[in-house]
């Protein structure tokens, strides 16, 4: 967990499509939190791939409660309020006597009227949660933004400073006093931007981080601050690990001065020079503490290192160039050392799965040796790389115990788990692997979240005839009832394309369901949200064990552009906790087998 402590939690921010509004939203992204950006700007069709965009008018009550309701539902309950939208009259700077009414019922009506609907309807939010599930919700915390104006006063800025003073100085204190009835832990504070360096004053200057104002005939230099200065400032008061028990303050992110509102992560955890842990400080809190879930989600986190196999086999084609097999070799050269770097940053080396080819094996012997170094289970995945229709059954149980002695004279033991390249295996397959004892196999769908037996020498399903002079009854007849048939002491782990990198994010010039081109957020998400779908089964009472399998190929997530979300996805599920638990494929089909069997 970072020192913030705000992974997996959802953000509602308003003026998202702002300066300063769309600095919180990247905060609070790279915080790792679920963001429902709402705006009254209609969102960009790229917007839909980071956030939730949501478009709507504060002021008007049917309008907020609707876009709280579908934050909900697409994101769960709403944890961290960032009520950020407002606006100003910039077009002239009347003195209060030539002010004209309208000007300033219209900035009252959106940033008095519209935060206080927003605050409103997050509230009843969060209570229609704490009523239905009858626990109070963590880290609920409000965040207003405000202005220096509403603190200090400004001249020439009286509409907007009057409706900003009671905002940070009449309902941020008032929701304090009331927001604890609802929930013992929840905060609201406001942060207070001096000039910040918004699109519209970057506009109007040569040098978007100064600002001349004149004076009285002179010209006097200020440094203003940027929007990511006043995001810092939002995240840390979002965050009940960071600001502790802070509410009802409002802090200033001065246009003078650098502005920044940030604890150093050794502040936070009490680490010494040396890397050692010390004593943190007393006035914050080392960690959120949570109730021990009733299951936790297993984690088969797992590479298959094709390299140029990827190539020969499953991937062969007679217009296949050098330039595709460089690709391979990069996957050994660059992919493989990248991974097991950023594994043993995050003390999971140990608890991953490595699929290897025989050619990888024996075409890439120091970094085969690597990867056993690193503790991690070793797994079958072929020789070349082919397909068990490429092959005869003959040679199909050649490639296997070729493989097998690979593996027992690399580790000194055999190996338990097979994965299918390209997850192409046959009913044959499935006898060989229980002919020569394999514990587990992670090809198959049947089910896509709970491990299973696979059936005991199955058999195969046939196609149809529709040969015209065939009757159509020769063909209406139904298939074997899977769950009916006679079990095996074969574990599935179950596998799908939805959990794998190298098919939306990596381009094969000659396999018609590649892609290559998808942003990574959108399979981070996508990865996000099967997650949180786990997690709300598990809290709903499903006692069935709960798996995520993903696959990683070194030629892939071993690219600059990729990596980076690849370790970040991985900090955000350690930030769940006792929640998940990274685990060998071979720990998670043992645990699967003592359960089934009673003995756990």
């Amino acid at each position: 967990m970072s020192y913030l402590g705000l992974e997996g939690l959802h953000a509602f921010v308003t003026g998202a499509r702002g300066g300063i509004g769309s600095a919180i939203v990247s905060e609070l992204l790279a915080a790792g939190c679920r963001v429902t950006a709402h705006d009254l700007r209609a969102p960009q069709p790229e917007d839909h791939n980071l956030v939730f965009p949501l478009q709507g008018d504060i002021s008007d009550e049917a309008s907020i409660s609707s876009c709280m309701k579908q934050a909900v539902q697409r994101n769960g309950p709403i944890h961290i309020l960032c009520a950020n939208a407002g606006i100003t009259n910039e077009s002239s700077h009347p003195s209060l006597w030539d002010l004209p009414v309208e000007t300033w019922e219209n900035v009252y009506r959106v940033n008095v009227r519209g935060t206080f609907l927003t605050i409103k309807h997050f509230l009843q939010a969060a209570k229609s949660h704490q009523e239905r599930t009858g626990a109070e919700l963590e880290n609920l915390a409000i965040v207003v933004t405000g202005s220096e104006c509403g603190k200090f006063g400004q001249a020439g800025h009286a509409e907007y400073a009057s409706g900003k003073a009671g905002l940070q100085y009449g309902l941020v204190p008032t929701v304090k006093n009331e927001i604890v009835k609802l929930n013992s832990k929840a905060r609201i504070n406001a942060v207070a931007p001096g000039w910040v360096n918004t699109e519209l004053i970057g506009d109007r200057l040569d040098d978007p981080r100064e600002l001349y104002m004149e004076t009285q005939g002179t010209v006097a230099l200020k440094k203003i601050a940027q929007p990511t200065d006043v995001a810092k400032a939002v995240a840390f008061l979002a965050s009940h690990r960071a600001s502790g028990h802070m509410s009802g303050q409002c802090l200033s992110v001065d246009g003078g001065m650098e502005g920044r509102i940030l604890w150093r992560e050794e502040e936070i955890l009490g680490k010494k020079a040396d890397g050692q842990q010390s004593a943190a400080p007393a006035s914050l809190p080392q960690q959120i503490s949570k109730p021990m879930p009733k299951s936790t989600i297993k984690i088969a986190w797992s590479v298959d290192f094709d390299a140029v196999s990827g190539w020969l086999g499953t991937g062969a084609h007679p217009d296949n160039t050098t330039t595709d097999y460089s690709a391979g070799y990069f996957s050994a050269t660059v992919g493989v050392p990248r991974l097991l770097k950023l594994f043993k940053k995050l003390g999971i080396s140990d608890k991953v799965t490595w699929c290897i080819p025989g050619h990888s094996i024996e075409t890439f012997p120091d970094q085969t040796q690597n990867i056993i170094a690193s503790g991690a289970e070793i797994a079958l995945h072929g020789y070349a790389h082919e397909s068990a229709s490429q092959m005869t059954a003959e040679q199909e149980r050649d490639v296997l115990l070729k493989c097998i002695k690979l593996v027992e004279d690399l580790t000194g033991k055999r190996p338990r788990g097979y994965r299918a390249p390209l997850y192409q295996l046959k009913e044959r397959t499935i006898s060989l692997l229980q002919e020569h004892d394999f514990l587990w196999d992670s090809s198959l769908t049947h089910y896509d979240s709970t491990p299973y037996f696979l059936p005991k020498d199955p058999a195969p399903i046939e196609p149809l005839d529709f040969s015209p002079d065939k009757k159509a009854e020769s063909w209406m007849h139904p298939s074997p009832d899977f769950d009916k048939l006679p079990k095996s002491s074969l574990v599935e782990l179950p596998l799908n394309w939805y959990e794998e990198d190298a098919t939306p994010l990596q381009f094969y010039p000659h396999i018609p369901n590649s892609a290559g081109y998808v942003d990574v957020r959108v399979v981070e998400r996508m990865w996000m949200d099967r997650v949180e779908w786990l997690r709300s089964e598990i809290a709903d009472g499903d006692e069935e064990m709960k798996l995520l399998t993903i696959v990683l190929h070194p030629d892939t997530s071993g690219m600059a552009h990729i990596i980076g979300m690849i370790e970040r996805f991985l900090k955000w599920l350690l930030a769940f906790g006792d929640e998940i638990e990274f685990l060998r494929c071979e720990e998670i089909a043992e645990m699967y087998r003592q359960r089934q069997d009673g003995t756990s």
